[in-house]
């Protein structure tokens, strides 16, 4: 059995279509599975989650899915006066009542069987609930806290939009990321598939290219209520955590600390790259523009290629 996992997509069409493009060419699962997150922060909400509909065999809630449609809502969504509080409502606008009824109609979880006694349980943040991240530094009692109720032999999820594996007993967890706006270092889109073998599941990333300057120009031309934040944080593509997480994500897969990087000399070619300007939580960045952003991932879905999880490095993007 193989199960191709997306999650956290975030109304970004073209990394969905990119996504589910390299889905169906280069894997060919049994099972297609969108884990949740997936219209709020994007410039094609309505698009994407009918894409999602009509590509996939099962869809979970997120949290941004659960605010959507009125289920409850978190964080700053729940200010008067904040921009979230009005791209929440320009989000609504955009799918209409019938979507939104859907969205607040999908399941918390759901279980792949291919054996009796090796489920693989997919959620969008964890077993528990649709808010808390497993965050790869989390120390093991604090991450078993959240499994010791779950009877399975596999757990993927979101949520986090970074990348990772570690063991939780005889449990193999794994961030699949996210499809929409990864943070982990990388613009590229990434999804998870989940593979049964006789030694039980095995977990793979992979990553596309995708056309980011489609993106960031619709999240403008669209006029999404805070627009220029949501380009920032698709461009910056990491957390300001970002070393911990990278190191916390190599020592669960086993892997050695990294080695030196080597950079082009000053004025050599390939050496400059575009500034990317520094996480802030007060207020939006100026706008930024997307003729800055890397040409090598502004072009068609190419080259697609798989990334294990015991291959995480520091990338560019």
């Amino acid at each position: 059995m193989r199960v191709a996992i997306l999650a956290d997509i975030h109304g970004n069409l073209p990394a969905c279509e990119a996504v589910l493009d390299d889905i169906t060419k280069s894997v060919a699962p049994d099972y297609i599975v969108a884990a949740g997150d997936l219209a709020l922060r994007g410039a094609h909400p309505r698009e994407t989650v009918e894409l999602l509909f009509s590509r996939c065999n099962a869809l979970i809630m997120g949290n941004t899915d659960a605010y959507l449609a009125g289920n409850y809502l978190g964080g700053a969504y729940r200010e008067r006066d904040h921009w979230k509080t009005e791209l929440l409502r320009w989000t609504r606008d955009q799918l209409g009542e019938p979507l939104l009824q859907q969205l607040g109609q999908m399941p918390f979880s759901l279980r792949y069987t291919p054996r009796k006694g090796q489920d693989l349980f997919i959620c969008h943040a964890n077993p528990r609930n649709l808010e808390e991240s497993l965050d790869p530094t989390l120390d093991d009692h604090a991450v078993r806290r959240f499994f010791t109720h779950l009877d399975a032999a596999a757990c993927a999820f979101g949520h986090l939009h970074f990348p990772y594996r570690r063991r939780v007993g005889r449990m193999l967890i794994a961030d699949v990321a996210s499809a929409g706006i990864p943070r982990d270092g990388d613009l590229r889109p990434a999804y998870g598939v989940f593979t049964f073998t006789p030694k039980g599941w095995r977990v793979q990333i992979r990553r596309v290219r995708y056309p980011v300057r489609k993106a960031t120009q619709a999240l403008t031309a669209r006029r999404v209520p805070g627009g220029p934040l949501l380009i920032h944080k698709l461009v910056e593509a990491r957390y300001r955590h970002h070393n911990a997480l990278m190191e916390a994500a190599r020592r669960h897969s086993g892997l050695p600390p990294p080695g030196p990087v080597l950079r082009p000399p000053p004025g050599a070619p390939g050496s400059a790259r575009p500034a990317v300007a520094a996480p802030f939580e007060n207020g939006p960045p100026s706008e930024v523009d997307p003729s800055t952003l890397p040409t090598d991932m502004d072009g068609t879905v190419t080259g697609a290629a798989p990334l294990p999880l015991d291959a995480l490095n520091d990338l560019d993007g």
